[in-house]
């Protein structure tokens, strides 16, 4: 009996272990190796020790930093408004069990199985000042004489960042609230229909109350993902126009790989990695304290 137990721990042991050595090489070791050479100046040659000198440089003479930290975080909230409500709706609207839904489950979710270089390509197309799409259809419905410079111009650039961005993840969060309203037990609304209560009245009486800690979970993983937002900037703008769309993770980015500097500085972007880290908790503690005072008062 003794060695059964035994026999059975060891395959419990051994099936977990493929997942906690992938952990420790692709988290933990990166992590330490990040700590390391963050208070070092190096190039990925030669290691120079300045101990806190890239985090006073980051402090005091890092505008640069600071307003690509402001527009991830514009990006982040931003696109929350439009996401989120979208997300839910289409959630409780293919909620029930048809095959119809089932189809368009999937046809909302496809893309966030298509790779970012092609939406990105498709958004540049759409956009585009000559020959776009919008700019096509805006004419033709009488809002605009002259086409607009999608690209040309910061907030028209980030407009377009976080539509893409709302295109690519809606459909991530719809999988998500569709499971919380799965998992509602339709005696809430029987009772509630008996009761005479409308489908609107039902929704915001008893959906939207029981989605909640589905909900602030949905956003906290929406904030923090948006703050890390790198690829659809980096495929749309690259920053532009003059760095106004820079992000944090493009940032970051262009210190590892040079294409801020003449060469690699990536003891300076470990540190901006770290400060980075640190805001993002920041944030997320903030959220999870306001989100809870909020359902005490509720």
């Amino acid at each position: 009996m003794h060695s059964e137990k035994k026999a059975e721990n060891i395959a419990c042991y051994l099936m977990i272990l493929p997942m906690l050595i992938g952990f420790f090489v692709f988290t933990i070791y990166p992590i330490c190796w990040i700590a390391r050479y963050s208070v070092y100046d190096y190039d990925g040659v030669n290691a120079i020790y300045t101990g806190l000198a890239n985090f006073k440089r980051i402090l005091t003479n890092e505008q640069g930093y600071w307003k690509s930290i402001v527009n991830a975080v514009i990006i982040s909230y931003g696109k929350l408004l439009l996401e989120i409500p979208l997300a839910l709706v289409t959630a409780v609207l293919l909620g029930k069990r048809r095959k119809i839904n089932d189809l368009y489950r999937g046809i909302f979710y496809m893309p966030a199985i298509i790779g970012v270089s092609v939406s990105a390509v498709v958004f540049t197309k759409m956009f585009a000042t000559s020959g776009g799409i919008v700019n096509d259809l805006l004419k033709q419905l009488g809002f605009i004489n002259e086409p607009i410079n999608w690209f040309g111009q910061k907030w028209t650039a980030m407009a377009v960042i976080m539509l893409m961005s709302v295109w690519q993840n809606f459909g991530i969060n719809m999988l998500f609230f569709m499971a919380g309203v799965q998992g509602i037990s339709k005696d809430y609304y029987e009772a509630a229909e008996i009761d005479g209560a409308t489908k609107p009245k039902q929704f915001f009486k008893i959906t939207l109350p029981l989605l909640m800690p589905v909900t602030r979970t949905i956003i906290l993983l929406a904030i923090t993902s948006g703050i890390k937002l790198l690829d659809p900037v980096m495929l749309l703008t690259n920053g532009g126009p003059g760095g106004t769309t820079n992000v944090v993770m493009l940032y970051m980015y262009g210190y590892f790989f040079e294409t801020n500097t003449t060469s690699p500085q990536i003891g300076f972007a470990s540190s901006l990695g770290i400060v980075t880290s640190v805001i993002i908790c920041i944030l997320s503690v903030i959220y999870m304290k306001l989100s809870a005072k909020s359902e005490k008062i509720a």
